[in-house]
């Protein structure tokens, strides 16, 4: 026998690395994003990385199963498996394997599974178009058995080092909920008449939905006011319009933000720091000559910036996951040498 290589299906492998791509970009856009932001936002990092770490982990699981190549030889055989160097075994190697029904969104197919001392591998009949002359290769050794979900040893102890990170991560994030929540005063906040230059307007919108306008003055360099729509039972949507830009404008905002960000008179708290917001200032009224005169009609408080109980119980049904993967990674059997 020569030595023959068999090779998965390269739309399987195109689908494979395309996952692995889009999650690696993510993971990397979003620390770049908030590290060329003015504002940064730890509140966004934290939550993103707690969601993206479950998707690292399927990936880390992914790739035990996924083979990519088999390669026979007159001795023994190749097996690589996805993101990982090629392995050499003898034919005699071969302990025991299994064959049997699986399926996926694409539809059913068999699947064989290979046992040998420290290692596994699974061919698939939908990825290996020579899946039959493979299995008749490879079940000539060693005992077929009914199937058993296995990961070798460096397989199970990468799975639990990545949950663990995984359980700091998001306690690390029901840390900062506390750290960057500020005691709600249940008393009104303070307004403040601010006059100021119109420099620039624009309106805001989300997925062509519009949300508010905001405002840019010379008079406060590196702040934004932003005329949120929620705030307002009147149209705001035709601010933009009738606004005029270089002419003076007066703005209702929280006096205890004129104190922070503008006239920093006070220090920034944590959360004002560290939730993305310090270098913008809600508006809550604009006047400007006689022809805009628009004003909330509903109460103002001063912000909070995170709602630490809402969001442990939210990561506590993370950890609850993480757990649940550590009890089903001790039920796999380790293979060792």
């Amino acid at each position: 026998m020569t030595s023959e290589p068999f090779i998965a299906a390269l739309k399987y492998q195109f689908l494979w690395w395309f996952g692995i791509g889009l999650v690696a970009l993510s993971t990397l856009l979003i620390p770049f994003l908030i590290a060329t932001d003015n504002t940064p936002n730890l509140d966004l990092l934290l939550t993103s990385y707690s969601i993206a770490g479950f998707f690292w982990i399927g990936l880390l699981y992914e790739s035990g199963k996924r083979t990519t190549a088999v390669t026979l030889h007159p001795e023994g055989f190749a097996v690589k498996k996805a993101g990982r160097s090629a392995r050499h075994f003898l034919y005699s190697a071969i302990q025991s394997h299994n064959e049997r029904p699986n399926y996926n969104r694409q539809g059913s197919f068999s699947e064989l599974t290979i046992y040998l001392p420290g290692y596994w591998f699974a061919v698939r009949s939908n990825e290996f178009t020579d899946y039959e002359y493979l299995k008749s290769v490879l079940t000539q050794y060693g005992q077929a058995m009914i199937y058993r979900p296995a990961l070798t040893l460096p397989e199970r102890n990468w799975l639990r080092v990545a949950i663990v990170a995984l359980v700091g991560l998001i306690l690390a994030n029901m840390a900062f909920g506390y750290l960057a929540h500020d005691e709600a005063n249940p008393n009104p906040a303070r307004l403040k008449t601010l006059p100021v230059v119109v420099a620039e307007v624009k309106a805001q919108y989300v997925k062509s939905r519009f949300k508010g306008v905001s405002i840019c003055s010379p008079d406060c360099s590196g702040i934004t006011f932003y005329v949120a729509r929620r705030h307002y039972e009147a149209a705001i949507d035709t601010l933009p319009e009738t606004i005029v830009a270089g002419m003076l404008i007066e703005l209702l905002i929280r006096e205890s933000d004129y104190r922070k960000k503008i006239a920093k008179t006070q220090p920034l708290t944590f959360g004002d720091k560290y939730t993305g917001d310090f270098d913008e200032v809600n508006v809550f009224g604009v006047r400007q000559g006689s022809w805009v005169r628009v004003r909330s009609s509903q109460p103002v408080y001063e912000p909070t910036h995170t709602k630490p109980h809402q969001r442990a119980m939210l990561l506590s049904f993370l950890l609850l996951l993480c757990w649940t993967g550590w009890v089903q990674i001790d039920r796999y059997v380790v293979l060792r040498i």
